[in-house]
């Protein structure tokens, strides 16, 4: 059976049942995601964008075959238009798109601009600003390219490097894990001068991630929909393979990845997908796992 998400879904019945699917409650595309998605495709004729707006291989080869390539140094841009994903851009590649006369389509989420935002404050109060975050994510990268003399902490030993002689203030990554931010956030309180810690964690990271928290625990196995790199998918990955473990939690990009040999009679099959993952790639999946055996699906 598969329970439905913030997406609708067929509904299926069939005369045996032997494997239920189940949908998480909050699974797939978010609204910034899919705001960005919409302005790329307004545009007309070849568009570079500059990384990549989505991490699901379906929608990057649908976008190219549209003329929207992704590129990913200053010199394949050229003269014309180009578009800045959602998770933002370093600051000082931004403002060398724009000294090259270009037309720059900034399609930012709201959500990573309010944590600039966050930075900014904490910093005018006198605090340093430390990010909770992937160093190497191109988020985070935006964030601290926009702060002075920021400190990134991912491993838990980078907490070591934050002061605890002047004060600091806490950001973080979007698309954290909930579980991660609170851990470092109460590790660093306790051994540092903390004016501001605001969990900057979007709401459909949230959602998402509780959503397959829940769903991991009445299911038997878990399949999370979303692509390799995609920063938001392998947190859903973390969160159910603490319930499942990584033998009963499998990460794939595609249907066609899926093995029969993950399932058996009568298991109750979770399906979750990351902020990036459109509807009808999740609906593929489902129905590559309904053609195993007869199955319901239901909404």
């Amino acid at each position: 059976s598969v329970i439905g998400n913030d997406h609708p879904s067929p509904c299926y019945n069939a005369l045996k049942m032997s494997l239920e699917i189940l949908l998480a409650r909050s699974a797939g595309f978010c609204f910034g995601v899919k705001k960005a998605i919409e302005k790329a495709e307004t545009l007309d004729g070849e568009v570079p964008i500059f990384g990549y707006l989505i991490h699901t291989p379906q929608e990057v080869e649908r976008l190219r075959a549209k003329g929207k390539r992704n590129v990913h140094e200053l010199s394949d841009v050229g003269s014309g238009r180009v578009v800045v994903t959602a998770h933002g851009l370093d600051i000082h590649k931004l403002d060398s798109l724009k000294d090259g006369q270009r037309e720059v389509i900034d399609t930012t989420c709201p959500l990573v601009t309010r944590i600039y935002r966050e930075g900014w404050k904490m910093q005018d109060k006198g605090a340093r600003v430390v990010i909770i975050g992937d160093p190497d994510h191109v988020e985070v990268k935006g964030i601290a390219s926009r702060m002075k003399d920021p400190i990134i902490v991912y491993h838990e030993e980078d907490l070591e490097r934050v002061p605890t002689d002047r004060p600091i203030g806490i950001i973080c990554q979007s698309t954290l894990l909930m579980e991660k931010w609170k851990k470092f956030t109460d590790l660093l309180t306790s051994r540092c001068r903390v004016i501001d810690a605001v969990d900057t964690i979007c709401k459909p990271t949230k959602d998402r991630q509780s959503a397959a928290e829940e769903l991991a625990q009445s299911v038997d196995v878990m399949l999370v929909v979303g692509g390799y790199n995609s920063s938001n998918t392998s947190k859903l990955r973390e969160v159910c393979a603490r319930y499942l473990g990584e033998a009963r939690t499998h990460h794939i990009e595609r249907p066609e990845e899926i093995v029969p040999d993950w399932f058996s009679d009568d298991m109750r099959v979770g399906v979750t997908a990351g902020a990036s993952t459109p509807d009808y790639v999740i609906q593929a999946v489902i129905e590559r796992v309904r053609a195993l055996d007869p199955v319901s699906v239901v909404e």
